[in-house]
Protein backbone atom coordinates (compact mmCIF):
# COMPACT_ATOMS: atom_id res chain seq x y z
CA UNK A 1 0.00 0.00 0.00
CA UNK A 2 2.98 2.23 0.91
CA UNK A 3 4.37 1.42 -2.10
CA UNK A 4 1.78 2.32 -4.30
CA UNK A 5 1.10 5.95 -2.95
CA UNK A 6 4.84 6.75 -3.09
CA UNK A 7 4.51 5.87 -7.17
CA UNK A 8 1.48 7.64 -7.68
CA UNK A 9 2.75 10.57 -5.70
CA UNK A 10 5.93 10.78 -7.30
CA UNK A 11 4.62 10.02 -11.06
CA UNK A 12 2.05 12.88 -10.28
CA UNK A 13 4.95 15.68 -9.21
CA UNK A 14 6.49 14.29 -12.23
CA UNK A 15 3.72 15.53 -14.20
CA UNK A 16 3.93 18.49 -12.39
CA UNK A 17 6.82 19.10 -12.87
CA UNK A 18 6.97 18.36 -16.49
CA UNK A 19 3.60 20.94 -16.97
CA UNK A 20 6.08 23.42 -14.82
CA UNK A 21 8.41 23.92 -17.94
CA UNK A 22 5.33 24.91 -20.33
CA UNK A 23 3.59 27.44 -17.35
CA UNK A 24 5.12 30.06 -16.29
CA UNK A 25 4.14 29.97 -12.90
CA UNK A 26 4.45 26.38 -11.78
CA UNK A 27 8.23 26.05 -10.25
CA UNK A 28 9.58 22.70 -11.85
CA UNK A 29 12.54 21.89 -10.32
CA UNK A 30 10.81 21.15 -6.42
CA UNK A 31 8.26 18.99 -8.17
CA UNK A 32 11.12 16.83 -9.85
CA UNK A 33 12.80 16.55 -6.71
CA UNK A 34 10.18 15.68 -5.01
CA UNK A 35 9.35 12.81 -7.84
CA UNK A 36 12.79 11.57 -7.34
CA UNK A 37 12.25 10.94 -3.70
CA UNK A 38 8.87 9.26 -3.80
CA UNK A 39 10.11 7.16 -6.60
CA UNK A 40 13.41 6.23 -5.21
CA UNK A 41 11.17 5.04 -2.27
CA UNK A 42 8.79 2.82 -4.04
CA UNK A 43 11.10 0.84 -6.31
CA UNK A 44 14.67 1.13 -8.63
CA UNK A 45 11.75 -0.23 -11.50
CA UNK A 46 9.83 3.37 -11.57
CA UNK A 47 13.15 5.35 -11.89
CA UNK A 48 14.25 3.13 -14.85
CA UNK A 49 10.52 4.05 -16.82
CA UNK A 50 12.05 7.56 -16.11
CA UNK A 51 14.51 6.86 -17.91
CA UNK A 52 12.72 5.50 -20.80
CA UNK A 53 10.55 8.15 -21.77
CA UNK A 54 11.00 9.45 -25.03
CA UNK A 55 11.70 13.51 -24.85
CA UNK A 56 13.18 13.91 -21.10
CA UNK A 57 14.74 10.47 -20.07
CA UNK A 58 18.14 10.75 -21.59
CA UNK A 59 18.44 14.18 -20.53
CA UNK A 60 16.76 14.06 -16.91
CA UNK A 61 18.31 10.18 -15.62
CA UNK A 62 21.78 11.13 -15.06
CA UNK A 63 20.60 14.11 -12.65
CA UNK A 64 18.24 11.84 -11.28
CA UNK A 65 21.10 8.85 -10.53
CA UNK A 66 22.92 11.90 -8.87
CA UNK A 67 19.70 12.93 -6.77
CA UNK A 68 18.67 9.37 -5.62
CA UNK A 69 22.65 8.75 -4.80
CA UNK A 70 22.69 11.67 -2.86
CA UNK A 71 19.28 11.26 -1.12
CA UNK A 72 19.73 7.88 -0.33
CA UNK A 73 22.99 9.33 1.82
CA UNK A 74 21.23 11.15 4.11
CA UNK A 75 17.95 9.57 4.56
CA UNK A 76 19.84 5.99 5.99
CA UNK A 77 19.90 5.70 9.82
CA UNK A 78 23.11 6.37 11.25
CA UNK A 79 24.32 3.10 13.19
CA UNK A 80 23.24 3.08 16.41
CA UNK A 81 25.59 3.40 19.76
CA UNK A 82 24.85 0.46 22.74
CA UNK A 83 26.41 1.65 25.12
Amino acid sequence: MRRSLYRLSGFSFFVLGTAGIFLPLVPTVPFYLLAVLLLSRSSKRDIVRLKRLPFLGKKVYPYIRRAVKFLRRWTTQPPSSST
